[in-house]
């Protein structure tokens, strides 16, 4: 475009600023507008790696995975975000700009815990307010959606419900296969039943799985890879293979969702946790005992926010007040198991 490389130089370094002429012919080159160029940043501008490329918010919440500064979007507007995302992301990258709202050791000291149990949030929230200097984020995320983050290094922590009770064993065995080359740790969160949500008093009279395949009846339905969508799955068996109305079921994304769903009379039914049921007034018919665990790299244990964070579930004011949360079973809550990896040299 003409432009000198002094000039040049001066405008990268924020000592020169555009003219009006060179900004109309800056803009299209760089894909963006001619206010993203003459945007003041509130604060300072780092890379950060992308765990939602395509989200549709721009507003973050960061933490640092490793060597790497992550960025998770922040969908929720009545909560607070550490950046915005800048205009201008890496082509063919995970990776963009970010504009820091909060400081980098607020964000360093940002624990990253992906999952579906609400109770993880209450376990997060806990985290800042009784240890100065520490914080954590719940990410809502069905089990496999946890469970692939913690493999691609976007999260500390990954909850998961995903056992069934013909395989008891699968936690352990998803734990060693996201984490092949460390050794892995499960600790339990809680023990809940998960089941049908129906209208209260149940008026349809939904007692099994197949109940749902009945003509009329609408079902929230989950995403491929939830706990809920397996177990219903598993239960249906052939009954629901090639039964192209079920994509015409509404979709939740969490079982908060699929409780608001049912008490709103979208659907008739849905698969979730009964502390969800409870939560929202419904009738629960119980399908299957599970329990909810966390995973992470035995590595991680020594980290402080790490170890204060699995220190809670031990403490009398988290148990106090997770054990008034209706449908949550604490009896097993920080039992830890440390998954020996062979192929952990």
């Amino acid at each position: 475009m003409g432009v000198s490389r002094q000039a040049l130089i001066y405008i990268e370094a924020g000592k020169q600023t555009p003219s009006t002429h060179l900004a109309l012919a800056l803009a299209p080159s760089l894909g963006c507008s001619v206010e993203d160029l003459f945007r003041l940043t509130a604060g300072q501008v780092v890379s950060s790696r992308l765990a939602e490329p395509r989200a549709s918010t721009e507003r973050v919440v960061l933490g640092r995975v490793g060597d790497d500064l992550v960025a998770h979007p922040q969908h929720d507007e009545t909560q607070v975000a550490d950046g915005y995302l800048l205009s201008g992301r890496e082509p063919g990258s995970d990776t963009a700009k970010v504009e820091l709202f909060s400081s980098q050791t607020s964000i360093d000291s940002n624990l990253l815990v992906a999952g579906c149990a609400p109770l993880l949030g209450v376990l997060c929230g806990r985290l800042g307010r009784q240890y100065a200097g520490l914080r954590a984020t719940w990410i809502p995320a069905d089990s496999s959606q946890a469970l692939s983050l913690l493999q691609m290094g976007l999260v500390h922590v990954a909850g998961i419900h995903l056992a069934s009770d013909i395989d008891p064993d699968a936690h352990a065995n998803l734990a060693r296969l996201a984490l092949p080359n460390q050794t892995a740790t499960l600790v339990n969160l809680a023990q809940w039943k998960q089941g049908l949500l129906v209208a209260t008093g149940n008026p349809l009279d939904i007692k099994v799985a197949t109940d749902l395949l009945q003509p009329g009846i609408r079902y929230a339905r989950r995403s491929p890879g939830a706990g809920a969508q397996q177990l219903l799955g598993r239960l249906l068996g052939n009954d629901k293979q090639d039964r192209p109305a079920e994509n015409t079921m509404p979709l939740a994304s969490t079982h908060t969702e699929v409780a608001r769903l049912v008490s709103t009379g979208v659907v008739d039914a849905g698969v979730a946790i009964e502390p969800a049921a409870l939560a929202e007034g419904l009738s629960f018919v119980p399908l299957s005992q599970e329990r909810f665990d966390l995973v992470l790299a035995k590595s991680q244990i020594e980290i402080p926010s790490v170890s204060r964070f699995l220190s809670l579930l031990d403490q009398s004011s988290f148990r106090s007040e997770a054990g008034r949360l209706p449908g949550y079973d604490l009896s097993l809550s920080g039992h830890l198991s440390v998954l020996e990896n062979p192929l952990v040299g």
